[in-house]
């Protein structure tokens, strides 16, 4: 009976059974077998062609290496680190304020270490006191000295006292000296190469020519010329 009832539906149905089959078929070639393979061969190629990218533009990051000056790197880095460098220099920027200072007229009375530091933008800072004397028509050009050297400082406060012949004045200033500690991470391989613009080459220029700090010269004999040419002997 059943084998009767199987070669009556087969008579019925032949014509859409084999059909079926192969479209079944088909349908299990394609999810399990094309699909599967066609979606490997996409993801391969996208990484070969990512491969591909980043070796050309890792060539071309070593050809740009290649073709810095690197004398001229580093004299801008050395110019970058004597105006912020990456640690607390003290004993340069009491040299620095000591030849500032002299050059414009003054008299160090001390120099000594503040207590507090902070931050000034994305650099950290401390402070230094400074009690100089010298004659009070010279004072702003020690300032416009301060204000012009190759080292970051900022003057935080001014203290002044005139003494009894109103043309020599005592002065404390109060100056914030500016630091910033090298970054730790300079970025992957890939990274893009960081460009110097037309603003950075005009700012390294103009800090070249502030950067020659001289020695310090002798303290002029005069009435306004008083204590130690260097208080730190």
């Amino acid at each position: 009976m059943k084998k009767e009832t199987i070669i009556k539906f087969y008579s019925d149905f032949k014509l859409y059974i084999f059909p079926f089959i192969v479209a079944l078929s088909s349908i299990f070639l394609i999810v399990f077998a094309i699909y599967p393979q066609t979606f490997k061969l996409i993801t391969d190629h996208k990484l070969a062609e990512n491969f591909s990218n980043k070796a050309n533009f890792l060539e071309t990051k070593v050809t740009a290496l290649e073709g810095f000056d690197q004398e001229d790197l580093s004299q801008k880095v050395e110019l970058t680190l004597i105006s912020l460098p990456a640690e607390k220099d003290i004993g340069n920027i009491f040299g620095l304020l000591q030849n500032e200072i002299l050059k414009s007229g003054f008299s160090v009375s001390a120099i000594s270490l503040g207590n507090s530091g902070g931050k000034v933008g994305g650099s950290d800072s401390y402070e230094l006191k400074v009690e100089i004397k010298g004659a009070k028509r010279m004072f702003p050009i020690l300032l416009n000295n301060l204000e012009d050297s190759p080292r970051l400082i900022r003057i935080n406060s001014i203290d002044i006292s005139s003494r009894q012949s109103g043309q020599e004045i005592d002065a404390a200033l109060i100056l914030g000296v500016l630091y910033s500690s090298a970054p730790s991470n300079f970025g992957t391989a890939d990274s893009p190469l960081p460009e110097i613009s037309r603003e950075d080459e005009e700012l390294l220029a103009k800090l070249a020519e502030g950067s020659s700090v001289p020695q310090a010269p002798e303290q002029p004999q005069s009435s306004s010329s008083r204590g130690r040419s260097n208080p730190f002997d």
